[in-house]
């Protein structure tokens, strides 16, 4: 039986393997962004709101948008190659890692895009309270359900002097919280594109048909007999564009963490990219310009300017 596979176009996998290398110099900078410093607005936050701190919920949603498109970088872009190495690609695998981390990020943006320390302590409750939520309908024993119940009634008792229960009233799903997001000062993703992604994203996870179409190509391949046949393939520029939004996400979420600890960013930046250039395997064409950049110290621009 003839092997029925298309390459990836050479643009599309440029954008796939910079996402992948993106994705691990956020990983880089957050796995060493230190504890919150006096004086940080996380530590300012533990003040307000000591008893689930605000930045450890932060670390918890931007870790788990990095695992996923970490998950992406070793598929697509590993950092060694065997001789014999091949990497197969599918349109709904990426698409679901890439909602996933969308989702995720989108929860420590959204939290973080405000300048009001008590208005980011009534987000950070708002989804402590979906959480809770989300994990009570997880049990099964009534007993269990009833745990959860009290620990959401607690937390609601114990901020009662500040905010009203309705203040703090879980957000009305996934796209709500990310249509949020994209209001963040700095974010490039509007609104309107970033739901159609995620629509996309959600018909590719659950198995609906529509993606099939929409998000696949017809293409000719050679079978027996020198005949050929039509086979559907994904849309590469569809996926690079889905990665992107949940990359952007994520790079997004990483510096406002690291920024809200206090992190020198700058200095976890060029420490991020000279690990990676010492990790990746380097092309005999790869572009001598972009080795310097990965290579060397990048010097911190103006003030309020933020990292590339």
């Amino acid at each position: 039986m003839t092997e029925e596979r298309v390459p990836v176009d050479p643009e599309s996998s440029r954008a796939w393997v910079e996402v992948a290398q993106g994705t691990r110099i956020s990983w880089h900078i957050f796995r060493n962004v230190p504890l919150p410093c006096e004086g940080s607005n996380f530590a300012a936050m533990r003040d307000l709101y000591p008893y689930e701190p605000v930045d450890e919920r932060a670390r918890s949603y931007v870790g788990a948008a990095l695992e996923h498109l970490v998950m992406w970088a070793d598929h697509a872009a590993p950092f060694k190659f065997h001789p014999e190495h091949e990497a197969n690609f599918h349109q709904r695998p990426p698409y679901t890692l890439a909602r996933a981390a969308m989702e995720s990020a989108a929860q420590a943006v959204w939290m973080l895009d405000t300048r009001e320390p008590v208005e980011c302590v009534r987000r950070h409750l708002c989804l402590i309270r979906w959480d809770l939520q989300e994990h009570k309908r997880s049990k099964l024993e009534r007993n269990e359900k009833e745990q959860v119940v009290a620990r959401e009634n607690d937390l609601i008792r114990r901020v009662s002097q500040v905010f009203t229960e309705d203040e703090t009233r879980p957000p009305q799903g996934y796209l709500w919280v990310l249509q949020r997001a994209c209001d963040a000062d700095g974010l490039d993703l509007g609104a309107d594109r970033v739901e159609r992604l995620w629509r996309a994203a959600s018909g590719s996870a659950h198995g609906m048909y529509w993606p099939t179409q929409d998000l696949q190509r017809l293409v000719e391949v050679p079978v027996e007999d020198g005949k050929s046949r039509q086979i559907r393939v994904a849309d590469t520029q569809g996926v690079a564009d889905v990665l992107r939004a949940a990359y952007e996400m994520t790079q997004y979420a990483v510096l406002k963490y690291a920024e809200f600890a206090g992190a020198d960013i700058w200095a976890l930046l060029n420490a991020s990219r000279a690990w990676l250039a010492s990790k990746v395997t380097i092309r005999d064409d790869a572009d001598p310009l972009i080795l310097a950049r990965l290579r060397s110290a990048i010097e911190p621009p103006e003030p309020g300017s933020t990292p590339p």
